[in-house]
């Protein structure tokens, strides 16, 4: 058995039985088997020159092999267009994979791409949840719970403020002022984040005096923030950016305005890609675990468990932290297929963190 924790319906989905498939698509005879026995599975994804991307990658690729699929991949670098013309390519050579695994750069612009794939496959879509337009064409989603991810970020949140506290840190309102370096805007990652906290966070809620956008890679940590903490140097108790790559560019812009993280302000990052240094030396307070290589091993779960039973059963199934990864259970996929997530606080955190056979600096920094 495999320690699956499935819950109760907690998304606006409705139960399908074993057998359905998910819109307009039409229902398939399963396989009987999760093991691919040489049949394809193509995943289109971003470049493996981001680290995200090439722990996801990895991940897809070793669960692939041991399930017996032959697994293709198509990279883009970060760009709707280029992955369009991937698509196109690739339903132009004839092939005919077992299924498709696809995570949608642009999502709205990406709506032609799942239309056409899902003629071709049953479509599994990864990291970016489905929405409204793309469901009839996508059977189920695999990936990052933003939701949940969110509400560790509050979760911790509220701790870096008790370890603030503690500390004797004199806060700028009674709750705590909070600056928020967010998503690009309208990217729903970074909004169903944002829900997830709020929520973690509605009993004792911050002080928000600002959120802005944008920040989400060490450059545009940088930049955004050396625009932003002059405007609001003073005025912030806590952090919350984005990301830790993010975060690492947030934090030298801090330092260039002589404000000390984990002394001045107190840090929480949502998700952990990129070096954890800053975590370990306590400038950044906590981050949030999300590993790509368990992602990408999740979402060849899904598709093979798809395959196998020719349709998905529930609304969700959401993975527990494990420090070595269970065997694949034999059944049916859910409509939301949802990988562990942990949170790491400091450098304890950091080297006490494993997921599915990961240490935390493999699957943030390698």
């Amino acid at each position: 058995m495999t320690s699956l924790k499935t819950m109760a319906a907690v998304l606006c989905a409705t139960a399908l039985s074993l057998g359905t498939v998910l819109g307009g698509a039409q229902a398939q005879e399963g396989t009987g088997s999760v093991m691919g026995e040489g049949k394809e599975l193509v995943m289109f994804t971003i470049t493996a020159s981001n680290v995200y991307g090439a722990n996801q990658i990895k991940g897809a690729t070793a669960e692939a092999e041991k399930l017996g699929y032959k697994l293709t991949v198509f990279q883009n670098n970060f760009s709707q267009p280029e992955q369009d013309q991937q698509v196109q390519q690739y339903i132009a050579s004839g092939a005919k994979p077992a299924a498709v695994i696809f995570w949608p750069w642009v999502a709205d612009a990406a709506i032609n791409d799942v239309r056409l794939l899902s003629r071709l496959a049953p479509v599994i879509q990864l990291t970016q949840e489905p929405n409204e337009k793309s469901w009839p064409f996508v059977q189920a989603y695999s990936g990052a719970n933003q939701i949940l991810i969110g509400k560790t970020v509050g979760e911790m949140l509220i701790q870096a403020r008790d370890a603030a506290k503690e500390a004797g840190m004199e806060f700028k309102s009674p709750e705590g002022n909070l600056l928020i370096f967010q998503h690009p805007e309208g990217e729903k990652t970074g909004t169903e984040r944002y829900k997830g906290m709020i929520e973690a966070t509605k009993d004792a809620p911050f002080n928000e005096i600002h959120l802005e956008y944008g920040a989400n890679s060490p450059e545009s940590g940088y930049e955004i923030g050396s625009q932003v903490i002059p405007k609001f140097k003073g005025e912030f108790d806590f952090l919350w950016v984005s990301n830790q790559q993010a975060a690492n560019g947030v934090i030298r812009a801090l330092k260039e305005n002589g404000i000390t993280p984990g002394k001045d302000v107190y840090i929480v990052s949502g998700d952990c890609s990129g070096s954890l240094e800053a975590v370990k030396n306590g400038e950044t307070f906590g981050t949030g675990i999300q590993p790509a290589a368990v992602e990408g091993a999740l979402a060849v779960r899904t598709a093979a468990k798809f395959v196998a039973n020719g349709g998905i059963k529930g609304d969700v199934i959401q993975m527990e932290v494990e420090a070595e990864a269970p065997e694949i259970d034999p059944g049916p996929p859910a409509k939301f297929n949802f990988m562990p997530h942990a949170p790491a606080i400091g450098a304890d955190g950091v080297a006490n963190t494993k997921i599915w056979g990961y240490n935390a600096d493999e699957i943030c920094a390698s």
